[in-house]
């Protein structure tokens, strides 16, 4: 398919909507529309005109449409967030081994920022940017921008639809976390407005994840809001601690009958796995899982022959599909087709205060860094049904991993840590990697988010790829150790074809080389 610049795209829809919302002049053709069956855009309210606009807006917050899914969540999210493996070879190219095909690295970019700004501008030239409705799309904006913007560095935000023009700037991060923050405020103030005067919503029926309750739509907001200043709090500490204690004030996700999913009837994780058979569980989640002797795990992930659990190694060259696939002996994601996407959970919230506490971000120091920890687990296991039983007070060590098919593969995690608290002993560090795997095997699967947190952390201590083929092809060696690994994607090639001027600037505001070993500003130690 021709590709064409992602500005060239955006001002095309704009010029077509233009035309669509462009009176005619033809005396007779208005007046058949006056027809009250036959309304013109002009009788529609401004609910009607854009509400069908908001299913593709919060679809690119967890993809359910299969390729797209694939392509983004699957291959990059959830293998660097360590919850599942590609077990397609795709003929030796895999994000897996670090060499994956050029277009691959340039999908997300391409395929997020088109697919929800083409909407987006209509929803905000509709609006003027004014209203609920544009602060409800603008807090899609920021949750769907977040995915890009960690997984590239620097991207068009602040110009996009400003600027009539080929070429689009694009926002360092720091400055791009700022802009984010302050459209979720603005979003923030502008819903608590309406509903103070709106109890119900006009926009219900196109709001699959709430039914138009707004008001949990200002959870959520308080909750990505909570999630991002965490997420750069190590290196603009100030701004954070402020932006934490407004989310916290505000008012996040705090239960799980506030939890935001998105439904789907065409699960793209199962239909993957069990009908492609191109994904299984990660060996890493299964080894901490097995270890842990987690309740969770048939929620997460099939049983396989003896009843238990086994998942396989990111990184092998040449993946034997078949093989890999086998259902007794390698586990697969346990969703069903119906099953919906999670998009942000309570546990998250409970774990993110934690860390708060535990770094003095905010009150309580180390003996509510624990409460917040307890309650972050307590609210995972409820929100998957199971019984928590002595969980809290285990101090087994994460199950040494064992791959049937080549015992090469064969790893245990280096300095195994458990669940209790209590077994931490005095080490801060212990602590935060505590936090930070029992927030990973909550958040499952928002690969992303886990990704983001094991680039700023170390933690959890992942699997290294069985190998590093990074020289055929991902721009750069790639230090394939269990802290390390992939640190970004490099900046799509259209991009330096169309935008060549602001793509090379974004460069300079990475501090580093365009490639895959470069650390994005937040993860960068202070």
């Amino acid at each position: 398919m021709k590709q064409y610049d992602f500005k060239t795209i955006l001002t095309a829809i704009i010029l077509s909507f233009a035309v669509l919302f462009t009176p005619s002049c033809t005396e007779d053709f208005d007046n058949m529309n006056l027809h009250p069956t036959n309304p013109t855009e002009d009788d529609l309210t401004e609910s009607e005109r854009l509400g069908s606009l908001f299913s593709s807006l919060i679809a690119t917050m967890h993809y359910s449409q299969e390729n797209r899914s694939q392509m983004v969540d699957q291959m990059i999210g959830n293998q660097y967030g360590g919850y599942m493996v590609t077990t397609n070879n795709w003929q030796g190219t895999n994000f897996g081994t670090f060499n994956p095909a050029s277009d691959w690295v340039d999908y997300p970019f391409k395929t997020i920022m088109v697919d929800f700004n083409s909407n987006f501008i209509k929803v905000k030239n509709v609006t003027e940017s004014n209203g609920y409705i544009y602060g409800w799309a603008s807090i899609l904006r920021v949750a769907t921008m977040l995915r890009v913007a960690d997984t590239y560095g620097p991207i068009p935000y602040s110009r996009i639809g400003l600027v009539n023009s080929d070429a689009i700037e694009y926002d360092n991060v720091q400055d791009l976390y700022h802009n984010m923050m302050a459209d979720l405020n603005n979003s923030i103030a502008v819903i608590k407005s309406y509903l103070a005067e709106n109890p119900e919503s006009p926009m219900a029926e196109y709001d699959v994840v709430y039914k138009g309750d707004f008001g949990k739509w200002l959870k959520f907001a308080n909750s990505l809001k909570l999630r991002m200043a965490v997420r750069i709090a190590s290196v603009d500490t100030e701004y954070a601690k402020k932006a934490i204690a407004e989310a916290v004030a505000g008012g996040p996700i705090e239960v799980n009958a506030d939890n935001a999913f998105i439904p789907t009837q065409d699960n793209p994780y199962y239909k993957a796995s069990h009908s492609w058979g191109d994904l299984a569980v990660s060996a890493t989640l299964s080894a901490y899982m097995n270890g842990y002797g987690d309740p969770r795990r048939p929620a997460y992930m099939t049983s396989v022959a003896g009843s238990t659990y086994r998942g396989v190694r990111m990184g092998i060259e040449n993946i034997d599909k078949d093989m890999y696939s086998i259902s007794y002996l390698f586990s697969k994601p346990a969703f069903t087709a119906d099953s919906p996407l999670m998009v942000f959970c309570a546990a998250e919230t409970a774990f993110l205060k934690s860390e708060a506490a535990l770094r003095g971000w905010i009150a309580g120091g180390d003996a509510q860094a624990k409460t917040y920890y307890e309650e972050g687990i307590r609210l995972s296991m409820e929100q998957h049904k199971v019984s928590i039983g002595d969980y809290l007070s285990r101090t087994t060590s994460p199950q040494a991993y064992t791959d049937l098919i080549s015992s090469a593969n064969n790893i245990s995690v280096a300095t195994p840590i458990t669940v209790s608290w209590n077994d931490a002993g005095t080490s801060q560090n212990t602590k935060l990697e505590k936090i930070i795997t029992q927030k990973w095997l909550a958040n499952y699967p928002l690969g992303f988010e886990s990704w983001c947190d094991h680039r700023r952390t170390g933690f959890p201590q992942f699997f290294p790829a069985v190998k590093n083929l990074s020289s055929s092809g991902f721009m750069g060696s790639v230090d394939n150790t269990s802290s390390r690994m992939v640190r970004r994607l490099p900046f799509p090639q259209s991009q330096y074809q169309g935008n060549g001027k602001y793509v090379q600037k974004a460069v300079q505001m990475l501090g580093g080389d365009d490639a895959a070993y470069t650390d994005l500003w937040w993860a960068k130690k202070p």
